[in-house]
């Protein structure tokens, strides 16, 4: 199925709206698009598809079968979240939040302080939705998601490192990148160039005429 076709049927099946709000994921807010206009470098078409509880907001780009999903949140930080929109969903609905998976580096530990933090974060969701593993449950057969495993949570990094695929505003600031370990980093490796001064020439002297003028006072 083709990430419009999979789109196609989460607006077509009210049950399975109400659940992806649930998880934080929700339709009706993609009609307020991102916090703030955003574009690609790439010049690629960005189409606003969800939000999310903190003013977040989910593109789709480009016009292909399976459409890369972007993220712009509302702290001025955005990024690629998956290559399609399944993976993505399949973040969303398996994972505490995308801000608990782009928390500590996947590759840390052997991906097992990443792995116990969210594990941790889940059981506190559970200690108040004990509905929680149902839901995720019930989602992933009917749209046919992944499991979320170690394969998915270095992706999603791996994609949120893409500098390609950071939105720019209409100023052309680059969002900050989702994972913060990478900020510093990628300051020295696209520093801002500042503008040069512009030159001004110098005036001559008021009282000191040009060559062939008359002096009249």
């Amino acid at each position: 199925m083709t990430d419009r076709g999979l789109l196609d049927m989460i607006h077509g099946t009210p049950w399975i709206i109400d659940l992806l709000t649930w998880f934080d994921f929700e339709v009706a807010r993609a009609a307020d698009g991102p916090i703030q206009p955003v574009t690609l470098t790439s010049g690629e078409p960005l189409e606003a598809i969800a939000g999310d509880g903190t003013g977040g907001c989910f593109l789709l780009v480009g016009t292909g079968d399976l459409r890369p999903v972007l993220y712009v949140g509302s702290e001025c930080e955005g990024g690629l979240v998956a290559r399609s929109l399944r993976d993505a969903l399949a973040l969303v609905v398996g994972v505490s939040s995308l801000h608990d998976a782009t928390t500590i580096p996947a590759e840390q530990n052997d991906g097992r302080d990443l792995r116990d933090f969210l594990g941790r974060t889940d059981s506190e969701i559970r200690e108040d939705h004990p509905e929680l593993d149902a839901n995720r449950d019930r989602l992933r057969r009917a749209l046919g998601l992944p499991p979320v495993e170690d394969t998915l949570l270095r992706s999603l990094q791996a994609a949120a490192a893409d500098f390609r695929y950071r939105p720019l505003t209409e100023q052309g600031v680059r969002l900050r990148p989702m994972l913060t370990w990478l900020e510093k980093a990628e300051e020295a490796a696209h520093p801002t160039v500042a503008e040069p001064p512009v030159a001004v020439a110098p005036s001559s002297p008021p009282d000191e005429p040009l060559p062939g003028q008359i002096t009249l006072f």
